[in-house]
């Protein structure tokens, strides 16, 4: 009777030791909730409360070794309880310790199906272990036992924004703000996913809301830079990736983004200076890997360019973006067979992806009278290039339905019989194979030695001509057509393309005539063209005016766009001035082109360097024009 009476009054001390315990540690005193649960353990060395109050405390100091030993002893002393191996699981989850933590959260489940954490922190696990569809179940399980369970919704819209369902991202981001309004996270996620949409603006408040709420958030700081640099605003952006620096000097991927600030601002030895530390810090960050790539191709140096691309390709095999960059070196580079097989990885793109249809892509097997629909992608300057396959297409047995953006159909019409011919977006008519014009290449096995240059191979139509001929055409002096801007909308529009005032230099010079073909800019900036420029812009409604324009013309001058295509098919002599880092189609180190007969290259000696270009084309131009009154 004395031994069980002792015993009672153990029990009593320790109940009393783990309740004070119990309060000091709600309280935030941890330190006195330590000595109690240490006290109680001196009474009762297996006592499972003490030991898993103990883990906790450890697990919020990140003392995680310890927490789980404190906690795997609580297992072992109340196996049957699922708050202690949840406990455990979310220690060793902390640990690294992957698939030891998934057993003990199943094992919690088991005992306890309708604890919401422990599915939430469940789905935070398979996350971590890259199986994003079983998170996605195990977040929606603990949003069915409390559906207003903020931090779920948030993580929920995460997962369903890597599947790609941003719809569904948005509805859970909005609920977790409805329930937390002050959500630093939920702001940052929600800002990523309209960013995704192209809701710049709209993702730019909620990046900064996210700030504003904690100004150290690392990820806040570099998802608002990633945005301001799409929208081109490279300060801010710049601003904003040095904060998280500030915050996080080992980040790579803010150094990584920063680095895509300086190459996009055409810094490029910055920006390989900081591609270069994120590879450093992670040497397995395969999108640094690739952006190197992209920088030392724009510096010309091709051999490490390949060797980038490569590495990151051994890193994750099908990498898309290095698939599609190493694509552009190759070509670039002239090697073709390569470069056009894996410049079908624009397939699997998120942009400037052909139009996919049912029927079978053609890679160049017998046709046999099949009627063959060849449709246009990306640019009108990749159509007018590869419109010179139609006719081999014609010629290899197939009957071909072509389609065209409208600004090309009247131009593109004589290729083939006018009931063949469809605007893009159009309904079609029956046909049993397809091919985008730009995979005709690869159907048709070109090399540098091969491409098909006979020109001229468009025919301006009759209509288009006489309209062309009203105009008051000076029947003495050189007749020299200008363009000098591309498609701003063309991701390296600001290096291909140039100011007006950059052509200064050759406007003084006399016995010519400069006509402007410019198209793409503001009417203001047209308005305000010297008297010594004729704008032809009220002449042209689509290329087929064009076209017959520009063959009225003694030589074409114009920077990489869509007009140097155009002049190129009709046989007219064209200066093409380019920059250091071309596309491309126009190789390396050369100043004629495959592609076009009549086509001299222009290259800048260093990147940037316009002026150099623009001295020897006065040079060449000022010779031309005394040869001509000659």
């Amino acid at each position: 009777m004395a031994k069980k009476s002792a015993e009672r009054e153990s029990q009593k001390v320790v109940d009393r030791l783990v309740t004070a315990a119990l309060r000091a540690h709600h309280a935030g005193h941890l330190e006195e909730a330590k000595r109690l649960y240490l006290q109680a353990l001196e009474k009762d060395v297996g006592h499972a409360q003490s030991l898993y109050g103990l883990g906790v405390i450890a697990y919020q100091a990140g003392a995680y070794e310890t927490a789980a030993r404190m906690l795997q002893r609580a297992v072992a002393a109340s196996s049957a309880v699922a708050v202690y191996r949840a406990a455990l699981g979310a220690v060793l989850h902390a640990g690294g310790k992957l698939y030891e933590a998934l057993a003990e959260y199943q094992h919690a489940l088991t005992l306890e199906p309708g604890d919401e954490t422990t599915h939430f922190r469940l789905g935070n696990l398979l996350v971590d272990q890259g199986k994003p569809q079983e998170a996605r179940a195990a977040y929606e399980k603990a949003l069915a036992l409390r559906s207003n369970y903020a931090e779920a919704h948030n993580n929920l819209a995460v997962v369903l924004r890597e599947e790609g369902k941003l719809e569904e991202a948005i509805f859970h981001c909005k609920q977790a703000l409805a329930l937390k309004p002050e959500y630093a996270e939920a702001h940052t996620n929600m800002g990523n996913i309209l960013a995704d949409q192209g809701r710049a603006d709209e993702a730019i408040v909620h990046h900064r809301r996210a700030i504003t709420l904690n100004p150290n958030a690392v990820d806040a700081h570099i998802n608002l830079g990633h945005v301001l640099r799409g929208q081109g605003n490279y300060e801010d952006a710049r601003i904003s990736l040095l904060q998280a620096l500030t915050l996080r000097p080992d980040s790579a991927q803010a150094l990584n983004n920063l680095g895509s600030v300086f190459e996009d601002e055409g810094t490029l030895d910055e920006a390989s200076v900081h591609f270069r530390r994120a590879i450093a810090l992670l040497p397995n960050y395969v999108e640094a890997h690739n952006n190197l790539g992209n920088v030392l191709r724009k510096q010309a140096q091709y051999t490490e360019a390949m060797r980038s691309y490569d590495q990151a390709l051994a890193l994750r095999p099908g990498y898309v973006e290095a698939l599609w960059n190493r694509s552009l070196l190759e070509l670039l580079l002239g090697n073709y067979p390569e470069g056009w097989r894996d410049y079908e990885i624009r397939y699997r793109r998120t942009i400037n992806r052909p139009r996919e249809f049912p029927e079978p892509l053609w890679r160049g097997d017998p046709l046999g009278g099949a009627r063959i629909l060849l449709h246009s992608e990306q640019g009108l300057g990749d159509t007018l290039q590869f419109l010179r396959y139609v006719p081999m297409v014609q010629v290899a047995g197939g009957t071909v339905l072509l389609s065209v953006p409208p600004g090309l159909h009247r131009l593109a019409a004589p290729l083939l019989l006018a009931s063949d011919l469809a605007v893009t977006g159009e309904c079609l008519p029956p046909f049993e194979l397809q091919c985008p014009l730009m995979s005709l290449p690869l159907a048709f096995q070109t090399t540098v030695h091969s491409i098909p240059a006979v020109v001229p191979y468009l025919t301006i139509p009759d209509d288009a001509l006489r309209r062309a001929e009203n105009f008051q055409w000076p029947s003495e002096g050189l007749r020299v057509g200008l363009v000098w801007s591309g498609n701003p909308q063309h991701a390296n529009d600001r290096f291909r393309s140039m100011r007006p005032e950059t052509l200064a230099t050759l406007l003084s010079l006399d016995n010519i005539h400069f006509f402007s073909l410019q198209v793409d800019v503001s009417a203001e900036l047209l308005d305000n063209l010297p008297a010594c420029v004729t704008d032809l812009r009220p002449f042209i409604t689509d290329m087929a005016d064009t076209a017959a324009l520009v063959s009225h013309l003694d030589l074409l001058i114009t920077v990489d766009t869509a007009m140097a295509h155009l002049a190129g098919a009709l046989a007219k002599p064209t200066w093409l001035l380019l920059s250091f880092a071309p596309d491309w189609r126009w190789l390396t180190d050369r100043e004629d082109s495959p592609w076009y007969p009549t086509m001299r290259l222009f290259r800048q000696p260093q990147f940037g360097d316009w002026q150099s270009v623009m001295q020897r084309v006065q040079v060449e131009l000022s010779t031309l024009a005394e040869k001509n009154r000659a």
